[in-house]
């Protein structure tokens, strides 16, 4: 059996490896010079199509995500994958797809949780050019043996809170870097503090469960696409 330390130590190597790659890739100081692949190209290209007698012209890159995410922890997963878009400047959605086992975080059960964050972003521009700041709220759907989305009935009545959807607040930073690169134009690396609504609620109503009791810490990386 794979120890979680060892996990650890792969999952840093293969990070260490990514960021080697993209630099590695890095020939041109000057982004605006850089050819774009061929999928990015055809998504970039404008097309027309007329109604009535309108003509409206669009591109297919608004349905590709604008960004993908790598974290660590954070209530949904020893590990997560995750894709999300631009919506505005400061709201930017995610999906994360997020995995637990005995082999992979060390638990006894094997949960599969899927993760809609909105983050709300405090600026426009990023603070001294590089940190973001952000708030938001994740909707966490988890799955495994011990899940539930309404309770057994050998559960007492209103004992037990539903554990198969969750919301959870949170807050958190993103310092960006750019990246001179054909399919990403910058990075970032974020920390994230976030609690799930029954241990939020526990913390508050409960003085056996100390607020930060309920904090969970997250630790992420987020690639830009061009």
């Amino acid at each position: 059996m794979i120890s979680v330390n060892k996990i650890k130590a792969i999952l840093i190597v293969g990070m260490l490896l990514v960021f080697r790659v993209i630099y590695g890739q890095s020939e041109v100081s000057d982004t605006t010079n850089i050819e774009l692949p061929k999928p990015l190209k055809s998504a970039y290209k404008s097309r027309t199509m007329v109604i009535k007698t309108d003509t409206v012209t669009y591109r297919h890159r608004w349905i590709i995500p604008g960004q993908y995410k790598v974290q660590y922890a954070g209530s949904i997963g020893f590990m997560s994958i995750g894709f999300g878009y631009a919506i505005t400047p400061t709201y930017q959605p995610a999906l994360y797809f997020g995995y637990l086992s005995e082999a992979f975080g060390g638990s006894k059960n094997t949960v599969v949780t899927i993760s809609l964050k909105n983050s709300f972003y405090l600026s426009k521009e990023p603070l001294f050019n590089y940190f973001n700041p952000y708030v938001g709220l994740s909707i966490n759907w988890g799955n495994t043996q011990n899940t539930f989305k309404k309770l057994p009935d050998y559960y007492p009545e209103k004992y037990y809170f539903q554990n198969k959807i969750h919301l959870a607040p949170f807050v958190g930073g993103e310092i960006k870097f750019d990246l001179n690169n054909r399919y990403f134009n910058g990075f970032g690396v974020y920390t994230e503090f976030s609690a799930l609504d029954a241990y939020l609620l526990e913390a508050i109503r409960t003085k056996y469960v100390k607020p930060y009791m309920a904090l969970s810490v997250a630790f992420g990386v987020t690639f830009y696409l061009r």
